[in-house]
Order: C-alpha cells, then structure tokens, then sequence
C-alpha cells in the first residue's frame, strides 16, 4: 500500500501546485469558462429531469412505471458511457503514458503500479459522468420526496457502479493488449465506438417513438406499457443498483432491508471484478507493456 501511495503523490503533487505554474492564469480562464459551460449543462438536465418526472407522476396508473424505466435506462447509459469512457482512459494510463518506462524500471510489483495507474484511471473516467449524473438522481429525491436513505443509497451506489466498470475495462484492455499492440488498440476502439454511436442513433429511429402519441394504436400502447414492468436480468449489476433505489426510493416498510441486500451485491462484485483486474495484471500486463514498448509508432 505504501508503494501505491508513493506511485500517486507525483498526480496530487501536480494537482495541489497547479496554481503555482506560469499558464496559471490561461489555466483559470479555461477553468471559469468550461466550468460555466458545465454548470448550465448541469442544471439544464435538472430541469428536464424534474419536469419529465413531475409530469410522470401526475398520470395515475402507469406514471411510476415510466419513471422507473426511465432511471433503468439513464443508469444502463451511464454504465456504458463508464465502459468506454474507462477503455479510452485505461489504455492511456496502464499503456501509452510517457512516465510508465521510468515507473516501470523502479524496484515496485507489478500489481502495484498496475493498481496506482488503475485508480488514476477509474477516477479520470467516472467524476464527469458521477457529477451529471447527479441531477437525475436529485431530481428523483425531489419530486418523490425521498428520505435520507435515497441519497445515502444513490451515493453507495454510484461508487461501486465506477468500479465495476473501470475494473472490467481493464480487464478487456489487458487482454487485447496481449494481441495487439496498445498504439493500435486505441484506433481500434474509437472505430467501434463511433459504430455503436451509429447503431444506437438507429436503434432510437426503428423504435419510432412518435406511434405511441396515434389514438389508433393505443391497444399496442397498453401492451408496451405491460412490457415495462418486466424485471431486467437479476445478473446485471444495473439491475441491482436500479432495485436498490427503487426501494429507497418508494420508503416502504422492509426498504432497508431490500436496500441492504442490493448493497451487498453491487459492492461483493465491484470487489471481486477489481480483484479478477489485479490477478490478471500480474500475468499480462507487463508482457502487453512490452510488446507496447515494440510498436514502431503510435496513433
């Protein structure tokens, strides 16, 4: 653990000093300007996640269920916005980083510089999409006048949810490490990326959405809405995170109960995907830095 730490001061030392350098004052502008930007975008999703949701629960009957698939879908988009977020930045940090020949040619295990990097990595990639995601969340406390459970669950378990993806991208970055060097892995991912991209963008269209506001088709509308109440697959870890928010959230009398269990699920996973990321680190990773070391070029 002491060598981890060591491995981490040189980032916090660059943080706490970041004041100190001559772009100092470029650095505050850009600072003010993106964080102005940011914070628009922050309470632009707040507001339509507060109104949707108000409208929601104003129609009797089906409005809960909307509500409920709604916070299914914006955490399935958060997870996979965290699994390739943590890919792009996982194969910087463990593989393309220009300090990492320095860091490597220390007396340090493996597994250490593999967890430091790793936490670098899982930090970078999950506090933009942990910071917006949480006016979704606070706008479900709002309008359903959550207790302090809701906020102590929705902060215990956006923490696991970044884990358990930072900890699988690593996984899958390793291994395709092993075969391809890191310089084409990263060209190989953004091509996928921008494919899922374009499938999803279809995806939307072939739903065809605007039929579900046609009179005619209100008997198919009844039978979507039945379909909304189907569970999603109870070996998902989002599946754990929507229930135990949900109970939470709802506050019925066995909610702490349900609450804790959930817990107990995304936490013993998130330890044991990190602990499955550490086991194949000492196997792969430092013969997928080598060959990285090989590559005649970077893209």
């Amino acid at each position: 653990m002491k060598e981890i730490k060591t491995l981490l001061m040189p980032r916090l030392w660059s943080v706490r000093n970041g004041g100190l350098s001559r772009e100092a004052v470029g650095g505050r502008i850009r600072f003010y300007l993106f964080g102005s930007i940011g914070l628009i975008f922050w309470v632009g999703m707040f507001v339509i996640f507060y109104r949707v949701l108000k409208y929601f629960k104003a129609a009797e009957g089906f409005g809960d269920i909307l509500a409920t698939k709604l916070l299914s879908m914006v955490i399935v988009t958060f997870f996979s916005l965290l699994i390739f977020s943590s890919i792009i930045t996982a194969l910087s940090k463990l593989y393309l980083s220009r300090d990492l020949q320095l860091v490597h040619s220390m007396p340090v295990a493996v597994e250490d510089i593999f967890l430091a990097r790793w936490f670098e990595s899982t930090f970078d990639s999950a506090w933009m999409v942990a910071i917006f995601s949480l006016p979704v969340f606070l706008s479900y406390g709002i309008v359903y006048k959550a207790g302090i459970l809701y906020y102590c669950t929705m902060v215990m378990t956006i923490l696991p949810l970044c884990l358990i993806s930072s900890a699988i991208s690593a996984i899958i970055v390793m291994a395709v490490a092993v075969i391809l060097p890191a310089g084409r892995i990263r060209a190989v991912f953004v091509f996928f990326g921008i494919i899922l991209f374009l499938l999803l963008i279809i995806a939307m269209r072939m739903i065809r959405p605007e039929q579900f506001v046609n009179p005619e088709g209100f008997s198919t509308l009844v039978t979507y809405f039945k379909s909304l109440e189907t569970p999603g697959s109870p070996l998902l870890p989002t599946t754990w995170i929507i229930d135990g928010i949900r109970s939470a959230l709802a506050g019925y009398g066995g909610a702490l109960k349900s609450v804790l269990f959930e817990l107990a699920l995304i936490w013993s996973c998130a330890l044991t995907c990190i602990f499955a990321a550490v086991w194949i680190a000492e196997a792969v990773y430092f013969p997928g830095f080598s060959k990285t070391q090989t590559t005649p070029g970077r893209l």
